[in-house]
């Protein structure tokens, strides 16, 4: 792929802006609006055009980005990416400030299912959003915000303390994972001491402040590592290296007929099943109000179930140098070797045999390698988007990821040259004639 050096770079620049699943949809509005793409309103009727470029967020942690073909081939279906804005993290509890010495902690849970330890002696930070008072009642004044620095850390026990730290140690989060956000000085009062803070940052009273939206998060930048720099490293990489693929393939691709259409949901780490989530009847609202919008063109709209294509991309897993036995005997993903179709007996994923073959067509196409997972028999695996979207599209899916380590650590890894091929078969799936 050329110019890969300004994607990793650019990919870079997006992480470090896309900490929660509020900052990413806002990222992600950024580069659609630089593109010229216009915002829609669920509320209103549409008004589509040939070769028109859109967006809507009907909530502020997921979007949806669409194009659509010239005026003769508008009716040559759908094609989706879908892929979740959300990752494995903490979320602040109201009231959060825990006073032990003078050394003040914050009382936090967990969200979806982050590796712990990975979280400790990181820089970290926090981000969300915000309500404050407003003049009507029903509608609270909502505000983004994120520190975009350093205010938080976890540090470790040291091992003279806890001498069995390297042989496993059970980690509560209502205990160990208080991150440690300052040192209080004589007088300084603990209480609404991070409510302050914010109200500082997001500049407005704090009395004004009526509830906080706030997730901790690893504020490290991604970067190249492996002798041959074959390796990303990076934090958020499931599901925002997807995301990001899907984004740059959408707004970088000619549309030769029908729509295009990048799906970027929410709480997929806690089970999707929230109005922004892929478990809810928003996404078929949006596609029904897309046809019919198509319909009013002056044109009937012939697209049918059978010509919706839908590619679920969420991260695999790879197989790891240190833990072969975890992987199935005969299907083994390796990093930087393709992107991976994921299958599943048990209908975890909803890949079958026409979708499995038509991704190994496109791949083809695409000039790209793949390379499919199935869990070792023994094991029971996790599950994604795709058969999550057939509940209410009763369409072709395919469930693919970019095989990675470490997955839901707070840094995680995956191939350089496999992060690529995915704009490239993305881009590729959006140009079909």
């Amino acid at each position: 792929m050329e110019n890969s050096r300004d994607y990793i770079s650019d990919f870079f620049g997006f992480m470090k802006k896309a900490t929660t699943p509020v900052q990413t949809v806002d990222t992600i509005i950024e580069r659609l609006e630089a593109e010229g793409f216009s915002k829609l309103d669920m509320n209103e009727q549409w008004t589509l055009s040939a070769s028109g470029k859109y967006w809507l967020s009907p909530y502020p942690s997921m979007i949806i980005a669409f194009n659509t073909g010239n005026s003769e081939s508008l009716t040559k279906g759908m094609r989706i990416v879908a892929a979740h804005t959300d990752n494995p993290a903490f979320r602040i509890k109201p009231n959060p400030e825990v006073n032990s010495e003078g050394m003040l902690t914050l009382n936090v849970e967990r969200y979806g299912g982050p590796i712990f330890n990975t979280w400790f002696d990181r820089p970290l930070s926090i981000a969300g959003r915000i309500a404050v008072k407003s003049d009507e009642v029903l509608k609270p004044k909502v505000i983004h915000l994120d520190f975009q620095r350093p205010i938080l850390t976890l540090p470790n026990l040291a091992i003279h303390m806890n001498p069995g730290a390297n042989q496993g140690t059970e980690i509560k989060v209502q205990k160990e994972m208080q991150p440690l956000l300052t040192r209080l000085i004589e007088d300084e009062v603990k209480d609404n001491y991070l409510l302050d803070l914010v109200a500082k940052e997001a500049r407005v009273n704090s009395e004004d402040i009526l509830d906080m939206d706030l997730n901790v998060y690893c504020c490290e930048e991604g970067m190249l590592v492996g002798a041959k720099g074959e390796f990303i490293s990076c934090p958020r990489i499931d599901d925002l290296s997807m995301v990001y693929a899907a984004l740059e393939a959408l707004v970088t691709s000619e549309n030769n007929g029908g729509i295009n259409i990048a799906a970027f949901m929410d709480n997929e780490e806690v089970g999707s099943m929230t109005k922004q989530g892929a478990d809810s009847v928003l996404l078929s609202t949006i596609l029904e109000k897309i046809r019919v919008a198509i319909e009013g063109m002056e044109q009937r709209s012939e697209c049918r179930i059978k010509d919706y294509f839908v590619i679920s991309a969420d991260g695999a897993h790879g197989l790891h140098p240190n833990y072969g036995e975890k992987t199935d005997i005969t299907n083994k993903p390796v990093m930087n070797k393709g992107i991976t179709i994921k299958i599943s007996g048990s209908r975890s994923y909803a890949s079958e045999v026409e979708t499995i073959a038509a991704f190994q067509q496109l791949c083809d196409k695409a000039g790209v390698k793949y390379q499919k997972f199935v869990n070792h028999s023994d094991q029971r695996g996790g599950t994604t988007l795709g058969p999550i979207l057939s509940k209410y599209l009763p369409v072709h899916v395919v469930d693919v990821g970019v095989p990675m380590l470490a997955m839901h650590s707070t840094r995680e890894l995956m191939g350089k040259q496999d992060f690529l091929d995915s704009i490239e078969i993305f881009r590729t799936f959006f140009q079909l004639k």
